[in-house]
């Protein structure tokens, strides 16, 4: 679908599930960082780039790529890894075994965060000790929540919802309608080990795990409104979320989530248009620092300040 020129000028591109964000970073994101990260990558691989460009085309990187600015954390690290873990086995045939091992040697290279205070140093040592069973745990829900039907991964769907001009772009991780869903233990200073394991959900009305459900909505809604899964997996267990089992998965529930992405959409179009230019378009929100989302490095969320005068 073409994309209007009210949200190109932006870079905005398409709409997201925004549940739980803060508007005006997930504008610094898209408006700002993605072009900026895309232009130093080009300048990078110029082979004609002269070495003052290159220079700054770097600090570019290590200032705003999440692959380079070490922002990456081990929650999400462990829940990449799971996944990709539970491809090879599930779609590559490969032995469970020599899956786990190549995945702990990946999981080795991982250097924490050095601006947490020794947080996430903290959980790389834990999650090291439950990344086999989660990974275990893992593909024993997948082979039972897809039994008889075709297995495959990750897929794009990408569609406009009902009222909004730009599509709505949703990444199932599989079987075009089911995510995955990693849970790794917490901290808790009253546990020998200073963690706790972190208790697989019975529904989807906490804060964190409703985001999931507007997640798979937006997928429901442009994919047939076909139903929808979700699993859990602990170093425990799994646990596996259904329409049958979970009111938060049900169509008339799916229906109202849609209702409210779409009017969020629909804000943000107006915010796109009323902006003749990316500085106007940031000067309609701003930031609630407070919000996980900014829990970034220093150079990061220095940038991000700039903008927005701090």
């Amino acid at each position: 679908m073409d994309i209007p020129e009210w949200a190109r000028r932006h870079s905005y591109l398409w709409h997201s599930n925004m549940k739980n964000k803060c508007r005006a970073k997930v504008f610094f994101d898209k408006c700002i960082v993605r072009p900026k990260v895309r232009k130093a990558w080009e300048v990078i691989k110029n082979p004609d780039t002269n070495p003052e460009d290159m220079e700054k085309a770097w600090a570019v990187i290590y200032r705003l790529d999440g692959g380079h600015n070490g922002s990456d954390n081990a929650n999400m690290l462990c829940g990449r890894l799971t996944q990709s873990a539970c491809d090879a086995i599930l779609l590559e045939g490969k032995e469970p075994a020599e899956v786990i091992a190549n995945t702990h040697a990946q999981y080795m290279k991982y250097v924490p965060r050095n601006w947490d205070g020794g947080i996430d140093a903290a959980k790389w040592t834990q999650y090291e000790t439950e990344l086999a069973d989660v990974i275990t745990n893992a593909v024993n829900g997948l082979r039972e929540v897809m039994a008889g039907s075709p297995i495959f991964g990750e897929t794009e769907l990408y569609g406009a919802l009902q009222g909004n001009a730009l599509g709505h772009k949703n990444l199932p991780d599989y079987a075009g309608v089911g995510d995955l869903k990693t849970k790794w233990s917490t901290r808790n200073s009253r546990s020998k080990t200073g963690f706790a394991t972190n208790n697989l959900p019975k529904d989807l009305s906490g804060r964190f795990d409703i985001a999931n459900v507007h997640q798979v909505a937006g997928g429901w809604a442009i994919n047939g409104k076909r139903p929808v899964w979700l699993l859990y997996a602990n170093k425990s267990d799994y646990r596996i979320l259904t329409q049958d089992n979970c009111d938060q998965l049900k169509p008339e529930y799916l229906e109202e989530v849609v209702k409210q992405i779409r009017l969020t959409n629909l804000i943000t179009e107006n915010q796109l248009k009323a902006a003749r230019t990316t500085d106007e378009l940031l000067g309609l929100v701003y930031p609630d620092w407070d919000n996980l989302g900014w829990q970034m490095p220093d150079g990061y969320v220095g940038e991000a300040k700039s903008i927005w005068s701090i």
